[in-house]
């Protein structure tokens, strides 16, 4: 479903002029396809592994965290900054893996978030969002 999303996105990109054939199209259809790829062996291996009668329940233990750091960034991301979200989406992760070590977690992610913001903004020249509180 993912791939399809993406590949309905790519489409509104502009097509490559005379010089550039291929365009900035290219990479995101080639994300597309290997989204659904995955998700079509994932989908194929979970029904081989059992059958469909015999799938166990969700185990929102680990789904919901996953579904709270696709959306941290989204809602916080302007207001916050790269670096307290980027902690916050790592703690998510690792507790979705199980993880119990939310203290340790926050550190590494703030740890993660400054190295990236750092890489980033100094020694690439690509500014992530600092957040609006910092001003």
């Amino acid at each position: 479903m993912l791939g399809l999303v993406v590949a309905a996105g790519a489409t509104g990109l502009p097509q490559g002029s005379a010089y550039d054939v291929l365009g900035s199209r290219l990479l995101p259809y080639i994300v597309a396809a290997g989204l659904a790829l995955t998700g079509l062996a994932i989908l194929i291996g979970g029904f081989l592994r059992r059958g469909p009668a015999e799938a166990q329940g969700l185990d929102l233990g680990r789904i919901v965290p996953i579904v709270v750091a696709l959306v941290v960034p989204i809602v916080f991301i302007s207001t916050l900054g790269w670096i307290p979200v980027a902690a916050v989406v790592f703690a998510l992760g690792a507790r979705a893996f199980g993880s119990r070590r939310l203290a340790l977690d926050l550190a590494l992610g703030l740890a993660f978030g400054a190295g990236t913001f750092a890489l980033f903004n100094y020694a690439l020249g690509l500014n992530l969002p600092a957040g609006s509180w910092i001003r």
